[in-house]
């Protein structure tokens, strides 16, 4: 699906233009795991905004994430996050828990002096025997826990080589790779008027809005 046409890329405004693109990333449609990785970002968005500062493992390592798709740091306390985006029609049961459990007590072993909980994030329910278990394993749920696809997700990062002040659209090739600071200036904002007005531009290495 094209984000931008020929046309509407030569003759509008960088934030026209840049903002016209994000509107379509987020209406468009998106495969299964992009739209897990989105639930992700979200999530530990969540964080950061309350004083965390988050490793974004899942979309680091795939498949290789152990179940642990964010930490979250915070002084010597820590936070193995798991987010399932499913369907608001599936349940999730006691088998999920289990494996949540077991990731997170690896961590706890292999950092025994951290203080390390864990949450699990949904968008569906969870079984009442999972949830029991939860419970008693001291695994936080998170249940029917929707997306916001409004929130702040455009990264005004600024370069430490030469000071230059750029932003990131979800869809950029560094954007996963670019962490806010906010003690140097650096911050989430909703639009790319906003960034702009702040002087940042868009980062050059970002994949053409006229192509997935």
């Amino acid at each position: 699906t094209l984000l931008l046409n020929k046309d509407e890329y030569r003759r509008l405004p960088d934030a026209e233009k840049n903002q016209l693109a994000l509107n379509r990333y987020w209406k468009r449609p998106h495969s299964k795991w992009q739209i897990g990785i989105m639930y992700e970002r979200y999530i530990g968005y969540l964080y950061e905004k309350d004083g965390y500062d988050v490793i974004y493992h899942g979309v680091k390592e795939g498949k290789r994430d152990l179940g642990r798709d964010l930490i979250a740091q915070k002084g010597n306390n820590f936070i193995v996050i798991q987010c399932k985006y499913w369907n608001q029609f599936k349940t999730i049961f006691e088998n999920e828990i289990f494996q949540f459990f077991g990731t997170v007590f690896q961590y706890k072993k292999a950092n025994k002096n951290k203080k390390v909980r864990g949450v699990f994030y949904a968008t569906t329910n969870v079984s009442n025997l999972a949830t029991d278990f939860a419970n008693e394993l001291g695994i936080e749920l998170k249940t029917n826990y929707k997306m916001d696809r409004g929130y702040p997700c455009i990264k005004c990062n600024i370069a430490r080589a030469d000071g230059s002040k750029i932003y990131h659209l979800p869809f950029d090739q560094q954007y996963d790779n670019v962490k806010i600071e906010k003690e140097k200036g650096e911050f989430y904002c909703a639009t790319a008027q906003e960034a702009e007005d702040k002087g940042f531009r868009r980062a050059w290495r970002w994949r053409s809005a006229n192509s997935d």
